[in-house]
């Protein structure tokens, strides 16, 4: 079919915007990687764009052998796997529930609802975590309150409806409970949307740092995010005595320690995005159509 010349225009026009995207998002990531690699003579005469000038691996030397950035690094790695496990369980039985008919739903959904908009506050949170349920420098401070997110929660309601009724009868007819019901029909039916929120829930808890900064007091509790937020705001800080904070004075350029940095932290989810990415549309795909 031929096309006219208005949607010619149209794909050319589209051809230069998402090239221009492409540049917005390359470039300064090629920067970064450079400015990470580069000589410090280099970087001290600000020459370098985006091709890295000489070559010099100290700052990931000065990092990877780091120990506040090892703990750090294991922190974040444990907060991921163990956060990330609890709320998938944890949206996946009351996206469940949430299926069912009883007392008070109508009320639970918009209450579920309201959430998604409106919270208690900064202030009000820190209150209810710190006071009252006494979690101030714990890990539970780091994980408990972002376990559950209601949008997840109603995508995965939706897709839970959409499996036939007769499988539900089916397994009922068979002697299985609503656990059975839950983690050997449901799941197994639904992988692409659990394996995309998954994927969802692992991003937040890895780029986390906040609940670090409001919650704890010690750099025990430090994940990889707030390790960078105080290398890119300071010069690199090394543990000792406890909480103290000391600034190390390094031969290695501040510019080239936080590019550096940057790099190390975010290449985890920048090699694993590859291989989950189809789980990103099917799960995206999956949980937009009703049928």
């Amino acid at each position: 079919m031929k096309r006219t010349l208005g949607e010619k225009a149209f794909q050319w026009v589209d051809i230069v915007v998402m090239i221009i995207i492409i540049a917005t998002i390359l470039f300064p990531f090629m920067n970064i990687i450079s400015l990470s690699v580069s000589s410090r003579e280099a970087i001290m005469q600000r020459s370098v764009s985006i091709w890295p000038k000489g070559f010099n691996l100290a700052a990931y030397r000065e990092i990877l052998g780091s120990t506040l950035f090892l703990r750090s690094l294991a922190n974040t790695v444990g907060l991921t796997i163990i956060g990330t496990f609890l709320s998938v369980i944890l949206t996946l039985m009351v996206s469940y529930a949430m299926t069912k008919d009883f007392l008070g739903k109508k009320f639970t959904t918009y209450f579920f609802v309201i959430t998604m908009y409106f919270s208690g506050g900064l202030i009000p949170t820190y209150l209810v975590v710190a006071k009252y349920l006494n979690m101030r420098n714990t890990y539970m401070a780091l994980i408990l309150p972002a376990l559950i997110n209601v949008f997840y929660i109603i995508v995965m309601r939706s897709q839970i409806e959409n499996i036939p009724s007769s499988i539900f009868d089916a397994a009922y007819i068979d002697g299985a409970n609503e656990y059975q019901t839950v983690f050997q029909i449901v799941m197994p039916t639904i992988t692409p949307t659990i394996a995309a929120i998954s994927m969802f829930f692992a991003l937040g808890k890895w780029n986390s740092w906040f609940p670090v900064m409001v919650y704890t007091d010690y750099q025990k509790f430090w994940t990889v995010q707030y390790y960078l937020r105080i290398v890119v705001f300071s010069k690199f800080i090394e543990a000792r005595d406890g909480s103290e904070l000391v600034l190390k004075e390094m031969q290695i350029p501040e510019e080239n320690f936080r590019m550096a940095a940057i790099i190390i932290v975010a290449l985890p989810i920048v090699a694993i995005y590859p291989f989950v990415q189809k789980y990103f549309v099917k799960g995206i795909i999956s949980g937009a159509v009703k049928g």
